[in-house]
């Protein structure tokens, strides 16, 4: 039986969505609002927590994580362009907005927009891959703040071993076009709970409020276009294989083996490349270990808090 906790940690109400809006403010990059949730005082100047989430979903995922951490330091987490609060474009084709090293230039600019100057960075799911092109320009001497530390989350960067479900291979067949209609609410419905692990089901009110931040601005309607990201992982597959290995600030994995997605076999061919970092692994979690477990990972990000 699922404990007390596990089963609040995967749990969410409507009125979330507006808490976590209203503490947050919008930013203008590229002459689009861009959402971001910035909480906490820094550790030292120009400290802090740099979070990235993942697809379809949104920074609210990390509404449990977030407080915790920033009792100890400040933590900026934002919305991708395409996702949650954020703006959501239809013109143009999937490199006029949502290519993955548009977004890092995005994340980067919020990052100077919060006054960071060095992070430890936190990166999931999709934001796993704009967090390997972050690390990637981080040894290129490209950032204009340091990373400190590393922590990469269940994430499918290495598309080569993904097991995509059945939705996501029919986006993946789609061509790069907006959708004439909203796709509907019970599609979202089954591939969302197929990331939770038999311990940490969500509850209903958990998944309205991930379906609504897809659906919000008609974002459902861009998904096959957002979803090319992972031809996109193909494309560039080393060059962010080496951006999660090759830091030289320390690196730590966090995964959970119940995904069906980013395999468990990931993160050990992330250790194999980079033997130095500490790989930590959760049996009793899925896809969303921000969700699911959030205590262990603000425990996580909270005991790496100096680098």
């Amino acid at each position: 039986m699922p404990s007390t906790a596990a089963k609040e940690n995967s749990t969410s109400r409507p009125e979330d969505l507006q808490i976590w809006r209203d503490e947050g403010h919008f930013i203008k990059i590229g002459g689009h609002d861009i959402f971001v949730h910035a909480s906490g005082k820094p550790l030292s100047e120009g400290h802090g927590v740099l979070i990235t989430h993942g697809y379809p979903a949104s920074s609210i995922d990390w509404k449990n994580v977030v407080p915790r951490v920033a009792l100890h330091t400040r933590v900026v987490i934002s919305d991708f362009l395409g996702f949650g609060q954020s703006d959501k474009p239809t013109d143009g084709t999937f490199e006029t907005h949502y290519s993955m090293f548009k977004q890092a230039d995005r994340v980067v600019a919020v990052a100077e927009s919060e006054g960071l100057k060095e992070v430890v960075l936190v990166i999931h799911d999709m934001g796993q891959t704009v967090g390997a092109e972050i690390m990637a320009r981080h040894e290129e001497g490209k950032l204009p703040f340091k990373i400190k530390h590393a922590i990469i989350l269940n994430g499918s960067t290495m598309v080569d071993m993904v097991n995509f479900l059945p939705m996501q291979e029919q986006m993946l067949a789609a061509p790069d076009q907006v959708l004439e209609e909203d796709i509907p609410d019970e599609k979202w419905m089954d591939l969302l709970h197929a990331g939770f692990s038999k311990e940490h089901q969500p509850n209903d009110g958990l998944i309205e409020v991930m379906i609504a931040q897809i659906n919000e601005h008609h974002g459902s309607r861009l998904m096959p276009r957002l979803m090319r990201y992972q031809q996109e992982r193909k494309d560039n597959l080393q060059r962010w294989i080496d951006g999660l290995t090759k830091l030289s600030a320390p690196t730590s994995i966090f995964w959970g083996q119940q995904d069906p997605n980013g395999i468990e076999a990931m993160a050990d061919r992330l250790k194999e490349l980079r033997p130095s970092a500490d790989l930590h692994k959760w049996p009793d979690v899925s896809h969303w270990p921000p969700i699911e477990v959030p205590e262990r990972v603000a425990k996580a990000i909270v005991e790496r808090l100096g680098g």
